[in-house]
């Protein structure tokens, strides 16, 4: 088990280690994450409003945070938002940190509860945890270790998370866009609120772009599609969204390298 647990000070702390590292339970705490039978880098936690929840995640890597079924996150607030991402999806916060040693706090509130987290971040991605999942007095609790699970089941927790490992490059603040998602099928642009839409382009293999259709699904901009890259423009200012879990590589043509000759 991947997980460290440990006291901060005036408040318990259960640690959600994402790297590898031994349990410390300290006096008062009663709830342990447990690992799924069926992926360990998939863990359970049971809420607790008295605790503060320490993630150490893995540089360059992401995890998914998820709630209970109805609820909606409505509030990330952020201590340090240059050396940690975050993207907001329904009852789930992407989390993922791009420099190492990263420490900042978060608090999450949802339409149900108020979620508070110390961040840390290490180049370790041995034991991550690619998923962590609250459970909730009263609610089911999901193939534990030990458990025996049915087909459904396994099939149901090993389901393909959504992927934010995106790159960035260009003016970010110009155009509003503060994260990017997809789910192997559409892919999803977050923007500040009250920014005016981008257009958005897909590049192509030899470089060009081409123009895409969208819609706007609160502060998404939504794209029926994926791609290894796109740019948002908005009249001279754009930025290039690079999909890192399939990196864009270009195609030169022949008659490219040759000088555009026949």
């Amino acid at each position: 088990m991947n997980m460290n647990l440990r006291a901060l000070p005036q408040v318990t702390a259960i640690a959600l280690s994402l790297a590898v590292g031994s349990i410390i339970l300290p006096a008062q705490a009663a709830k342990e994450p447990t690992s799924l039978m069926t992926d360990q880098r998939v863990k359970q936690v049971p809420y607790d409003p008295n605790q503060v929840y320490e993630l150490i995640g893995t540089y360059n890597y992401q995890t998914s945070i998820e709630f209970e079924a109805d609820e909606m996150v409505k509030v990330v607030a952020l201590g340090d938002t240059i050396a940690w991402q975050t993207v907001t999806y329904e009852n789930r916060l992407f989390l993922k940190p791009v420099e190492d040693n990263a420490k900042t706090n978060l608090t999450v509130i949802t339409s149900k509860r108020t979620y508070y987290f110390q961040l840390n971040s290490s180049k370790s991605s041995k034991g991550q945890s690619y998923l962590v999942r609250f459970v909730y007095p009263g609610s089911r609790v999901t193939t534990f270790a030990g458990a025996k699970p049915s087909p459904k089941a396994a099939y149901t927790a090993s389901a393909s998370e959504p992927n934010i490992n995106y790159g960035y490059s260009g003016d970010r603040d110009a155009i509003g866009v503060t994260g990017a998602l997809d789910d192997g099928e559409f892919t999803k642009f977050l923007l500040k609120k009250g920014t005016d839409m981008p257009q958005v382009y897909m590049v192509m293999p030899d470089g060009t772009e081409k123009l895409v259709n969208k819609r706007r699904e609160g502060d998404y901009i939504v794209v029926e599609r994926t791609a290894s890259m796109f740019v948002l423009r908005d009249g001279n200012a754009y930025v290039c969204i690079e999909n890192l879990a399939n990196p864009y590589k270009r195609t030169v043509t022949r008659g490219a390298r040759d000088g555009g000759g026949a």
